[in-house]
């Protein structure tokens, strides 16, 4: 879904490398296929951003084509040179690319890592009732609240994850019709305890509205890529204090955030419409820096469940049949992720 670092194994290489006291590297350079037929990695890549990743088993290797060092899990950095040919192809410098192999094979897998936790956060609450959906039907006035939907859906979310997941914690922002600041519902799980291999998934459930009735649907947000979270990593934790290092690792690590939460999202989305595709339609996957995915520091999105403004929607939101349905679509999105981020 995993932590921090071993100080000699960075301080020693950035240090090293800026005095010029290692040693040349091999002219010889390895293709980013070679490496993935190999190792049989398969690769995960993010256009806008350049960044990609290598999965194999429980090994993640993060790279930049320009860069001179990868990171591992989240918790290692390696030394290698990554390059763009001509023709636009990605190569690794020789000794880098013997690095990344050797962490690649099946002896070589760290520690499993590990969805320690899920984090339910049902938007609005207390005065805060969200969106409101105003309806006139057969001369009735039918009113909808999203703080009540959003609530709804996660006590059944939160019902299925803990059957599925007894092992896990499964805690909620909000169990009851409270309203908390945004800070608070960031606060909460940024403060859950993790072991160095363990993450957290932030999952913070709204509906929508729109000033065109006629809008409707399902989507799922992440993090706009190019804002930039701080203090991801904790130098107490990684035993480094150098500012230009932190920076290093705090980017590579949002990257990182950035290739889960859209991978999160897509399953989600997927979930989402094997369940009530036939009844709303889907609208993909979007980004936008909502506070609490940005302020969350772990993989997070924003499930919006449909639009209260549009009378049919919010009819089907008012359905315990349909509310239950929502809720498994979101869990089996999470439970599908859970099984790729872990394995």
């Amino acid at each position: 879904m995993f932590r921090i670092m071993k100080l000699c194994a960075i301080a020693v290489t950035l240090f090293l490398f800026a005095l010029g006291a290692l040693p040349a590297a091999d002219a010889r350079e390895t293709t980013l296929d070679q490496i993935m037929t190999e190792t049989g990695a398969r690769l995960q890549w993010d256009p806008m951003r350049e960044v990609g990743a290598l999965w194999r088993g429980n090994t993640r290797i993060s790279f930049r084509p320009g860069a001179d060092s990868a990171l591992v899990n989240a918790s290692e950095q390696i030394a290698v040179r990554v390059s763009r040919g001509e023709d636009g192809g990605l190569s690794f410098d020789h000794d880098g690319a013997e690095r990344i192999i050797a962490r690649l094979r099946p002896q070589a897998a760290p520690e499993q890592r590990r969805v320690a936790a899920i984090f339910i956060d049902p938007g609005h609450g207390g005065r805060d009732p969200g969106t409101i959906g105003r309806h006139r039907i057969d001369g009735e006035l039918f009113e909808i609240q999203e703080k009540q939907i959003v609530l709804d859906v996660s006590h059944r979310l939160a019902r299925l994850l803990e059957t599925a997941f007894p092992d896990r914690q499964v805690v909620m922002s909000r169990s009851d019709d409270r309203f908390l600041t945004l800070e608070q519902r960031t606060a909460l799980a940024n403060a859950i305890p993790l072991e160095h291999n363990e993450t957290v998934l932030f999952v913070s459930i709204h509906a929508n509205a729109s000033l065109n009735s006629r809008a409707r649907g399902v989507e799922v947000w992440y993090l706009t890529p190019e804002f930039r979270r701080r203090d991801l990593i904790d130098p107490s934790r990684v035993g480094v204090s150098d500012p230009g290092v932190l920076t290093i690792l705090n980017t590579m690590r949002e990257e990182e955030f950035t290739i889960e939460s859209v991978l999160l999202a897509r399953n989600i989305l997927a979930g989402l419409y094997s369940e009530v595709g036939a009844h709303s339609p889907n609208r993909g996957i979007k980004q936008e820096a909502w506070y609490v995915v940005r302020e969350a520091r772990m993989p997070s999105v924003l499930v919006e469940l449909g639009f209260v403004t549009n009378q049919e929607e919010a009819l089907n939101l008012a359905d315990d049949a349909y509310l239950q349905r929502l809720a498994h679509g979101i869990y089996n999105g999470i439970v599908n992720f859970v099984a790729g981020f872990e394995n």
